[in-house]
């Protein structure tokens, strides 16, 4: 990729919108893509379709647009859910690397961000960069205390860079969904707000030594180390991290010469991953290997957190009950999560319960050391393209980070159980999920629902009134509801164990008042449970 550094001098910051607008207008045709941006309204019209773009195109386009068009290719290339197979491979070639600055250009840089002259700080400094990338780069030091570590830099004016860039991303996208059904179901605007969100706290390395810390002190005692930052020196611009000596896990020919124990240390890896998301809410996005060492100590080293996804407690016990779901091969239950994640789109609910019980069966007799998870991704994501259903961002960089992890596990050790690491991962959700803490929140939540109950009571006894004295009670149905309840969609059938459900459910409702007659409905409710079970057998 092309250095982002010249657009960066003093005529960058007079380029202006418009300007740059036209520039990658050009770069559409450059790349034999102007049947795109005729669909777009931004050029002649065309005839050419939108699927005659080929995915190599696509990618040279990113790259010559600059940093921001190719980190937001690479946040693509986690998207199996909305994208073919042969876009996301081309997408993956997508690489965020660029030639370093000079060190002239970077060392004013970094002594304005920590208060003074290098030697002042550093014994040793490496003015030749280890690693470069569109956002920062990299140098090794010693400080004066003899501590070895990293420095990393942010590249000069590149908030300007990605702040147009990003302006300019918004617009075409917000373009494409009005004009272009096809990109529409894509939600790009929606994308690139969430990348424009994950950009931010990657540019802030403030931000990379934060989250370091938290992390490393939640995964201490199973075993994994994070550098240390030094915090007087570490801010926004720059910051100073211990540099952790080992084996890069990249290089696994030198891990089996040195006789460490490889199975144990996947096991490590696997837990760390799996407790970040599960249980954590905070993790590592990007575990590759280039980003785990095997320490001279036995631990396990995890660095550059540049990349970090956030979970809420709300969508964890969504992927709790998402699992429950698939656990007792309920697909209505697994339905019900994939629409909500979704926005409850209008589909065939019959035929996409039937696809995925079909996908559920085929690996509920699969022992679980045998079942590879990128084969149920892959699964997953083709059903939920043909069925037009889009998982939230934060969700994508979830399953790209276990897709990433289960890769690298399986490199160390082919025979992996998986089963071994889900065992104490579960014991340790359900001690989470049970601390006092958390029942002590869940009764707060409790307590205020019934407070909002109170409040509304006036105008619920309002509304009980207005039934007695009308005899009319008003009910609100969904359009596609109603047709789901006449059994207008295609292939909608009556469910059986909807009956017991609902006497069970009347049951409860009049036990107060009438308990002869909530027994008798509750009877019946079983009766009819048992002869579906009856029937099913």
């Amino acid at each position: 990729m092309a250095d982002p550094t010249p657009v960066d001098g003093p005529e960058a910051a007079a380029l202006k919108e418009s300007e740059r607008f036209a520039q990658i207008l050009v770069l559409f045709g450059r790349h034999g893509l102007k049947g795109v941006s005729a669909r777009l309204g931004l050029g002649p019209d065309r005839d050419e379709p939108l699927d005659s773009a080929r995915p190599e195109a696509v990618v040279a386009l990113l790259t010559d647009i600059g940093p921001v068009a190719v980190k937001f290719g690479q946040i693509l290339a986690m998207r199996s859910d909305l994208l073919a197979p042969e876009w996301i491979a081309a997408l993956y070639k997508l690489q965020d690397r660029v030639p370093p600055l000079p060190f002239e250009t970077t060392r004013p840089l970094i002594e304005d961000a920590i208060g003074g002259p290098i030697e002042s700080f550093f014994s040793r400094f490496d003015e030749k960069a280890i690693a470069a990338g569109s956002i920062a780069q990299v140098h090794a030091a010693t400080l004066l205390d003899g501590r070895d570590v990293i420095v990393k830099v942010r590249r000069p004016g590149i908030e300007r860079i990605v702040d147009a860039d990003l302006r300019i991303l918004r617009r075409l996208a917000r373009i494409a969904e009005r004009r272009i059904p096809e990109i529409a179901r894509l939600k790009p605007d929606e994308l690139l707000r969430y990348f424009a969100e994950s950009l931010d706290r990657e540019m802030d390395l403030g931000a990379e030594a934060r989250a370091s810390n938290a992390i490393g002190a939640f995964l201490k005692d199973i075993g994994v180390r994070t550098a240390r930052f030094d915090w007087e020196l570490s801010g926004r611009r720059v910051n100073i991290q211990e540099r952790l000596r080992g084996i890069p896990a990249s290089d696994l020919e030198a891990a089996r010469r040195s006789h460490l124990d490889l199975t144990a240390l996947a096991s490590t890896y696997a837990q760390a991953v799996l407790r970040m998301i599960v249980i954590n809410g905070q993790f590592h996005a990007d575990p590759h290997p280039g980003n785990v060492f095997f320490l001279d100590d036995g631990m396990l080293g995890l660095i550059d957190f540049g990349a970090v996804g956030t979970l809420l407690p709300k969508r964890r016990e969504e992927l709790v009950r998402l699992g429950l779901a698939i656990a007792s091969q309920d697909t209505s239950g697994v339905v019900d999560i994939l629409m909500l994640w979704a926005g409850d789109p209008d589909v065939d609910r019959f035929r996409l319960e039937e696809a995925l019980a079909e996908l559920i069966d085929r690996f509920s007799n699969v022992l679980l050391e045998q079942i590879d998870l990128s084969d149920i991704f892959q699964r997953v994501f083709a059903l939920l393209r043909e069925f037009h259903l889009t998982l939230p961002p934060d969700l994508a960089l979830v399953l790209r980070t276990l897709l990433t992890a289960e890769g690298f596990v399986r490199r160390i050790d082919p025979q992996f159980d998986i089963a071994r690491e889900l065992a104490p991962l579960a014991k340790a959700l359900m001690r989470e999920r049970t601390r006092p803490a958390r029942l002590r929140s869940e009764a707060g939540k409790l307590l205020a629902a019934l407070g909002r109950a109170a409040l509304s009571t006036p105008s619920l006894i309002g509304q009980i009134e207005k039934v007695a004295r009308t005899g009319l009670i008003t009910v609100s149905i969904a359009p596609k509801d109603l047709k789901r309840l006449r059994g207008d969609t295609r292939g909608s059938r009556t469910n059986p164990q909807l009956y017991p459900a609902a006497l069970a459910i009347c049951a409860a409702i009049v036990f107060s008042s009438e308990p002869l007659l909530a027994a008798l409905l509750a009877l019946l409710s079983v009766v009819l449970a048992i002869a579906d079970w009856l029937r099913q057998r």
